[in-house]
């Protein structure tokens, strides 16, 4: 509503709310949210066309367009929770237009508020039912906002698109045109785009769908880079440099938040089980299911990296807002993390730049339930466990790792050959958002956890490789440096995780060799078959199971046998498996696959 004053200066703006300290706070130089330039917009407006008021009976009868910018939060019980909106505040605004504006001339009445679709037919239906005597005619249209938080008075001035939807009537048509003609004075006409309402409705619900979408794809790229070695900003670049793909929104993270994608996917997902769309509801469900998959494997990342414990041991959190230049902290993937390492015992300590140490408390403190999407019950943490840190470094010191949750530019500049010293060692870094330069944090000394990158050869070792299964070389117990590990506790724990480790290699061995095993006979058998001989070398049969993991050598006539993997018998007589092998006779050549 400030850029819709500023840009029509001769337009009389009015916003209202219902509580009196949101209004002052409007009327103030400390407005109730922070956003890159919309102070200087309001203060620039403010007096001139541009009001805050709380009488809502005179604003609403005077207005000759009325916008409804209310929140539509998720329902927490009954029908359709943790995936429904709930349209107490909307319906209440509705009943408050009707009632303020009884009598009055015709009112166009515009949806700001992402709605499902055919909700201003619900709209128009409130609006006729709560009058009684003379009827004030309203007329229904759709005005979806596309601002994000951070660029939200650059999408306002600079818009990609303007989206306004009415009815197929004369009335509204004309409707749709009256609001076109506002932003036309300083939007191009070709993205004034007008259309019915239901496809005003769907449309931008769809666009934060498509979002959310390509962000858990590029998310479920970047686990697969760390397993083969790729690069997801490799990937990511060579991805977005298709025209018909395009590089937005493809940078891989540590999970989406804010208070609109992860709401309008379930959103969908709810109309489209209650409209009969099961396998429809089902794909977009996979898009949620995605984002909390990506955020708990990090948190498992960051355990299974230091030695699979980090229990007492203290975690900086840099970042908490769900992305940079906004205080805004609904659905931030910052919460389900932070959760997920107190669940395991750590200490935390968290920094953001505009969050308030109060806002992180009351996040921390609610049960999931509480915030916007209840997908599962979660009992609140203790804040005993949980520090609120007035600067990064505060933050850092005396911590055995550091996860860079939110993209805050302050963060690339910080001082980390500073940090690095006043950490434990070893010195974990895990960048969530990979926003940091990851070989100069290595020359630094820390062990760098990037999305979608290669794994640092230290956590390869600690976590064995594939968040714990078995890859890379195992150091051997007499390279753990005791005073590099920052004490005998920590040097006692990797040592017997070492130890693991080196069985699981051990083991790992000896699955390999009776494969090589396998692949020798059946390529002896296969050669002799093809040069038509008799029996294999010794007199026996040769084989692999089907899974080519098994293998036999039998003397005699023929043998029967179980490798590792596998079983074979061949034609007649007896044999000797290798490796966890068994021995028996048989007439028929057969197979089984069992377990190595």
């Amino acid at each position: 509503m400030a850029c819709l004053a500023y840009q029509c200066p001769d337009v009389r703006v009015t916003v209202v709310d219902i509580s009196e300290a949101r209004v002052q706070a409007w009327n103030s130089d400390k407005l109730p949210l922070y956003e890159p330039g919309l102070l200087d917009i309001v203060k620039e407006c403010r007096g001139k066309n541009l009001f805050f008021s709380t009488d809502a009976k005179t604003v609403l009868s005077q207005a000759d367009l009325i916008f409804v910018c209310v929140n539509t939060p998720t329902k927490l019980q009954g029908v359709g929770a943790g995936k429904a909106a709930t349209f107490g505040f909307w319906e209440a605004a509705a009943r408050l237009i009707a009632a303020s504006c009884q009598g009055c001339g015709p009112k166009i009445v515009a949806e700001k508020s992402t709605v499902p679709v055919k909700t201003a037919q619900a709209m128009s239906r409130v609006l006729s039912g709560c009058q009684d005597g003379a009827k004030t005619q309203f007329e229904i249209i759709s005005n979806p906002e596309f601002m994000s938080a951070g660029t939200a008075i650059q999408d306002c001035l600079k818009p990609d698109r303007v989206l306004i939807g009415g009815a197929d009537t004369q009335e509204g048509h004309a409707a749709v045109e009256s609001l076109a003609r506002l932003y036309r004075r300083w939007v191009p006409a070709e993205r004034v785009l007008t259309m019915n309402l239901w496809s005003t409705e769907l449309a931008k619900m769809a666009a934060n769908a498509f979002l959310a979408q390509r962000i858990s794809s590029i998310n479920a790229i970047s686990a697969l880079c760390e397993e083969t070695g790729a690069d997801v900003q490799q990937v990511s670049h060579a991805i977005g440099t298709d025209s018909r793909i395009g590089p937005r929104f493809l940078m891989a993270g540590c999970g989406f938040g804010g208070p609109a994608l992860q709401k309008h996917v379930l959103n969908l997902v709810y109309i489209c089980e209650s409209l009969g769309l099961p396998a429809i509801a089902q794909y977009w469900q996979h898009v949620v299911d995605m984002n909390d998959w990506i955020k708990g494997r990090f948190v498992r990342r960051v355990i299974s990296s230091m030695f699979n414990t980090i229990k007492g041991k203290r975690i900086a959190v840099l970042g908490f807002a769900y992305k940079a230049h906004t205080t805004d902290t609904r659905d931030t993937a910052a919460i389900d993390i932070c959760r997920g390492l107190l669940l395991d015992g750590a200490h935390l300590a968290v920094y953001d730049p505009k969050v308030s140490p109060e806002q992180i408390h009351l996040d921390m403190q609610l049960p999931k339930g509480a915030m916007e999407h209840p997908r599962y019950q979660q009992t609140t943490v203790s804040l005993a466990t949980v520090d609120v840190a007035r600067t990064a470094q505060e933050a850092c010191r005396g911590a055995h790792g550091v996860c860079v949750l939110t993209e805050w530019p302050e963060f690339r500049s910080l001082d980390f050959q500073q940090i690095y010293a006043s950490m434990m060692k070893p010195a974990f870094l895990f960048d969530g958002r990979n926003m940091l330069d990851h070989d100069e944090m290595r020359s630094i000394g820390f062990v760098v956890y990037g999305l979608g990158k290669s794994l640092d050869p230290f956590i390869t070792q600690a976590s064995g490789g594939r968040e714990g299964r078995g890859r890379g070389r195992v150091p051997t117990l007499e390279e753990v440096d005791v005073a590099e590990l920052g004490g005998p506790e920590e040097a006692a724990t990797l040592r017997a995780h070492l130890v693991r480790l080196s069985m699981q290699e051990e083991q790992r061995g000896e699955r390999e060799a009776a494969r090589a095993v396998a692949e020798e006979a059946w390529e002896r058998e296969h050669e002799r078959q093809a040069s038509g001989g008799g029996a294999g070398p010794s007199g026996g049969a040769a084989g692999s199971a089907e899974a080519g993991a098994g293998a036999v050598a039998g003397g005699g006539a023929g043998g029967n046998g179980r490798g590792a993997g596998g079983e074979v018998s061949g034609a007649a007589g007896e044999g000797r498996a290798g490796p966890g092998g068994g021995e028996g006779t048989g007439s028929q050549a057969q197979g089984r696959r069992e377990e190595g």
